[in-house]
C-alpha cells in the first residue's frame, strides 16, 4: 500500500486526482519530484494502470535518473516497467524505431551534437554564400533550428535565405545519416502527420502521459505531448513559470495557460510551500520572483535562519579567493560536513576557470558541470569518436576525426573526410593516394571499426570503450606524449560514466552528444559543484555562492540588448536570478565585483539590479 502520510494536502490532492488532464504549478523546494513520483505509483498500485503504459518524460537525464530511483524506492521492480526518459531521447528512440518510414534508410543513425551541427551549418552557409560576419553562427543556428520547429512563424530577415538555408542543411545531415537535437522533435512530428497509425501505436501505448518542468517546453514539445494524449486526455503536467530558463529555445511560460485553454477540464493544483529553504530565503526569493500566477507565494514552516551574505570583490580573483576561503571555512567549522554540500553558481562557463583556480589553491576538490570541462578535451571527443564508429560505422563526421588519431600515415585524408562522405569500406581505395603503408594502415582500421561494431550490440560501452583504446593503440601513444598522465586521466574519467551508463551503446552516445549533466574535475566525487545557474535547476545543496551578480553578466549583456519593449530580457534573466537563489537550504552568498577582465581589458562593473532590488534586512555584508 502506498504510504501518502508525508504529503502535505496540495501533494496528495495532486497525487490522487482522477482521469484527465492535470496541471500542477509547483514552486522551488515544493517537493515536485516526490508529487510525480508518488502520483506514478499511485496509478499504478491503487489504480490498477498497466506500468509500460505510463510515459514521463522530462528535459535533463539527470532527472530522469532522479525519477526512476524514486519510483524504484516506492514500487520495486515493479518500477522499470515505467518509461522515464528525456524529450529528445524519446523522439531519437521514435525516429530510430520508424527510420525508414521517415527515409532515413535501415542502418543505424548518427547523433550529431551542437558542435557538428554548427560544422555543418556553417560550410552550407558557406556555399550558399553567407557572410558569417554579418550572420554570426550562433545566431544561424538559432533560427534555423527555430524554423525547423515551426517556431518562427514571420518571414526571415533581408538578404537571409531562411528557408534553403535549413533545406540544405537538412539534406546534408540526412546524406550522412545523422540527426541533430531539432530533428529528434521535428521527425517524430512529421512521422505523426504523414503516418497516423505510428502515432495511434503510441497512443495505444502509453495511457497516462507525465511532463516534468512543463514550463521550458517549445512548440514542438508541447504538440508531442498533445499527440500522445489526444485519445486518453490523462496527459499530466509540473511546471513552475518563475523558473523558465530556456525562452532562446523556445520555451514559453504562456503554455501553462494555453493548458488551461486546451484541456478546460483540466485540474490545477498548486504546490506553493516550500520544504527546502529557511524562511529568510524564502523571503528573500518572494522579493525576487515577480507576481505568481494563480495568487500564489512561496511559504515555508522551516526556522527564519541566518540572512543572505553579500560579499563585495575587488575582481574576480578575489572574488574566487574569498569563495574559496569561506568554503574552507565552512567545512573547519562543521557549518557543513563536506565540500560537496557546496555549490558555486555562475551565468557563464568563462566564470568557473577562475574559480577552479582558488578552489584547488585551497586543495579543496571540486567538480565542473557541463561544457567546457570533460568534454572540451580533444582524447576525450576522440575516445568518443571511436565509440561512435562503433555504433554506426558510417558516421562521416567521427571517421574524419579518428583517420589519423593517433598518426597512421592517413594525414592526408582528414581533409578530404571532412569535405566527402566516404564510406569506412572505401578508405583502403582512398588511401592508395598515399602509398602501400597507407592502404595497410587503412585496411587496419576498417577491420577495428567492424569488429567494434559486431561487438557493440553485445557489450557495454565500458569495456567496447577499452578495447577501441588498447587495439587502436591510442592509449599507448597518449601515453608517449608530454602531457599524457593527465590526459589518460580525463579517458579515466571517462571510463568511469561509462560504467554507470544506463542502456546500450546507442543510448549513452545520444546522452553524451545532448550535452547531458556531467560532472568531471580532479578531486573526490564530493567535491564543491562548479555549475552555471542553468546547469544548477534541479539541484539543490546546503550552501550556495552565486558569483558575478553584475550588470552585463546576469543579467546577461545579450539580454540587455535584445530586451523588447516590455522587458523580456531583463525578465528572463531575473527568473535566472530567481532559480539561483532558491537552490541552497541554510547558506547564501551573493558576490560581485568592482571591476573584470573582459578580453584584455579592465572595466569597472555595476551591481547587479537585481541585488539592489533586494529587501536589506534580508542580506548582510560579508565579512
Amino acid at each position: 500500500m502506498l504510504d501518502l502520510s508525508r504529503l502535505s494536502p496540495a501533494q496528495r490532492q495532486a497525487v490522487v486526482a482522477g482521469d484527465g488532464p492535470l496541471l500542477i504549478v509547483a514552486g522551488p523546494g515544493s517537493g515536485k519530484t516526490t508529487v510525480l513520483a508518488a502520483r506514478i505509483a499511485y496509478l499504478v498500485t491503487a489504480r490498477g494502470v498497466q506500468p509500460t503504459s505510463v510515459l514521463a518524460v522530462t528535459f535533463a537525464t539527470k532527472a530522469s535518473r532522479e525519477l526512476r530511483a524514486r519510483l524504484a524506492g516506492l514500487l520495486g521492480a515493479v518500477a522499470r516497467g515505467v518509461d522515464v526518459t528525456t524529450f529528445h531521447a524519446f523522439g531519437l528512440r521514435v525516429v530510430r524505431q520508424w527510420g525508414e518510414v521517415l527515409g532515413w534508410g535501415p542502418g543505424p543513425l548518427a547523433v550529431y551534437g551542437a558542435d557538428e551541427a554548427r560544422r555543418v551549418l556553417r560550410d552550407v552557409a558557406g556555399e550558399l554564400g553567407l557572410d558569417l560576419e554579418q550572420w554570426p553562427l550562433w545566431d544561424l543556428a538559432a533560427r534555423v533550428d527555430r524554423y525547423r520547429l515551426a517556431a518562427e512563424p514571420g518571414p526571415a530577415p533581408s538578404g537571409l535565405p531562411l528557408p534553403a538555408l535549413a533545406e540544405r542543411y537538412e539534406a546534408v545531415l540526412r546524406r550522412r545519416g545523422a540527426v541533430d537535437y531539432p530533428a529528434m522533435l521535428a521527425e517524430p512530428l512529421r512521422l505523426f502527420a504523414e503516418h497516423p497509425a505510428a502515432l495511434r501505436v503510441l497512443q495505444d501505448s502509453y495511457r497516462h502521459v507525465l511532463c516534468d518542468e512543463f514550463q521550458d517546453v517549445c512548440a514542438a514539445q508541447y504538440r508531442l505531448l498533445q499527440l500522445l494524449a489526444a485519445r486518453h486526455h490523462n496527459l499530466g503536467v509540473v511546471g513552475d513559470p518563475l523558473q523558465t530558463l530556456y525562452g532562446w529555445r523556445g520555451a514559453d511560460t504562456r503554455f501553462l495557460a494555453a493548458f488551461e485553454r486546451d484541456f478546460p477540464d483540466a485540474r490545477v493544483v498548486s504546490l506553493d510551500q516550500n520544504f527546502r529553504a529557511t524562511g529568510r530565503l524564502v523571503d528573500l526569493a518572494n522579493a525576487l520572483g515577480t507576481p505568481l500566477p494563480y495568487g500564489r507565494r512561496l511559504w515555508t514552516d522551516n526556522p527564519p535562519g541566518e540572512p543572505a551574505r553579500l560579499h563585495v570583490a575587488s575582481d574576480e580573483e578575489a572574488e574566487a579567493a574569498f569563495v574559496a576561503a569561506e568554503i574552507a571555512r565552512l567545512c573547519a567549522d562543521g557549518r557543513v560536513s563536506g565540500p560537496g554540500e557546496v555549490a558555486v553558481l555562475y551565468r557563464t562557463n568563462e566564470q568557473a576557470h577562475r574559480l577552479a583556480l582558488a578552489l584547488r589553491e585551497r586543495r579543496l576538490p571540486y567538480r565542473v558541470r557541463g561544457p567546457g570541462d570533460l568534454f572540451a578535451r580533444r582524447e576525450v571527443r576522440d575516445a568518443v569518436a571511436y565509440l561512435r564508429l562503433a555504433h554506426c560505422p558510417e558516421d562521416a563526421g567521427a571517421l574524419a576525426r579518428i583517420v589519423n588519431v593517433p598518426p597512421r600515415r592517413l594525414g592526408r585524408l582528414a581533409e578530404t573526410l571532412r569535405a566527402a562522405l566516404v564510406p569506412v569500406r572505401e578508405l583502403p581505395a582512398l588511401a592508395r593516394s598515399c602509398g602501400a603503408a597507407a592502404v595497410a594502415s587503412a585496411e587496419v582500421l576498417v577491420a577495428l571499426i567492424a569488429e567494434l561494431h559486431a561487438r557493440s550490440t553485445g557489450w557495454p560501452p565500458a569495456p567496447l570503450l577499452d578495447l577501441a583504446l588498447e587495439r587502436s593503440g591510442y592509449r599507448a601513444w597518449l601515453a608517449g606524449q608530454p602531457d599524457g598522465a593527465g590526459r589518460l586521466a580525463h579517458l579515466d574519467a571517462l571510463r568511469a560514466l561509462a560504467t554507470h551508463a544506463e542502456g546500450g551503446l546507442g543510448t549513452w552516445l545520444a546522452e553524451l552528444q545532448l550535452g547531458e549533466d556531467v560532472a568531471a574535475g580532479p578531486g573526490a566525487a564530493e567535491g564543491v559543484v562548479l555549475t552555471t545557474i542553468h546547469g544548477a535547476k534541479g539541484g539543490e545543496w546546503r550552501v550556495v555562492f552565486v558569483a558575478g551578480l553584475e550588470e552585463g553578466l546576469l543579467p546577461h549583456a545579450r539580454a540587455l540588448l535584445d530586451d523588447g519593449p516590455e522587458g523580456e530580457g531583463v525578465e528572463a534573466e531575473r527568473r535566472v536570478a530567481y532559480v539561483a537563489v532558491t537552490r541552497p537550504r541554510e547558506g547564501l552568498y551573493l558576490l560581485c565585483c568592482r571591476t573584470r577582465r573582459r578580453g584584455a581589458r579592465r572595466e569597472p562593473r555595476r551591481p547587479s539590479r537585481f541585488l539592489r532590488g533586494l529587501p536589506l534586512e534580508r542580506v548582510e555584508r560579508a565579512a
